[in-house]
């Protein structure tokens, strides 16, 4: 009796630590970019005072875009923020890469139509400035429209260009902010099921055959 309670019971376990090590990446390493409001996650980069308060201006216009995530105002949006040369985007997956203007517009209402709530830590970006050049990072979090339980960490960084006084957006990649070590033991978990539930059906059809043999 214990032998057959103890090989069900042992792959139960594991297939739980292994669903446990499966969402462990899911958890953000920061729980709300508000309580960040007045640090600097990355630290504060270069930018003189003038330069960080015109770019942070126009990422908090960013920021404004994705909370109220209106599609009929995609192009305002995207004539007041982005360079119109040479724009590229980077999504979360890989095959997600944007090039030019109008790709990049498209992007903008696929995210604000279907994506999900996005937040960004914009006060404490990490802004470094180099003549009509600048960069920055920061962090946040996409809570998406699937289910508000599903809030995934994200890093956001870019690259805006001055043209005519104005910075502007010229590249942007979003990246989820996700330990995949936890991923690895995952699957070192799965594999380790396997093999047991292997042994085990391995086990059960010697013993079905055995009597059979005997007759």
């Amino acid at each position: 009796m214990m032998e057959r309670i103890i090989a069900p019971t042992l792959v139960v376990a594991l297939v739980s630590f292994t669903l446990f090590l499966a969402t462990r990446p899911l958890q953000s390493p920061y729980d709300s970019v508000s309580d960040l409001a007045d640090s600097f996650f990355f630290s504060t980069g270069n930018a003189a005072e003038d330069d960080r308060a015109e770019i942070v201006r126009q990422l908090k216009a960013f920021q404004e875009g994705y909370e109220k995530r209106d599609t009929g105002s995609v192009n305002s949006f995207m004539r007041e923020l982005f360079s119109s040369d040479n724009v590229l985007i980077l999504g979360t997956m890989p095959q997600e890469v944007y090039v030019g203007y109008d790709e990049a517009s498209s992007l903008v209402f696929d995210d604000w139509a279907s994506w999900g709530d996005c937040k960004f830590l914009m006060d404490g970006a990490r802004i470094s400035v180099h003549g009509d050049v600048a960069w920055f990072a920061t962090i946040g979090y996409v809570e998406f429209d699937l289910s508000s339980l599903l809030v995934l960490p994200l890093r956001l960084t870019g690259v805006l260009v001055r043209e005519e006084d104005t910075w502007k957006l010229q590249q942007v990649q979003y990246q989820f902010d996700l330990d995949l070590s936890f991923y690895l033991l995952s699957i070192v978990a799965l594999a380790v099921t396997l093999l047991v539930s292997v042994c085990c059906l391995a086990v059960t059809i010697f013993r079905s055959l055995v009597p059979s043999r005997r007759a």
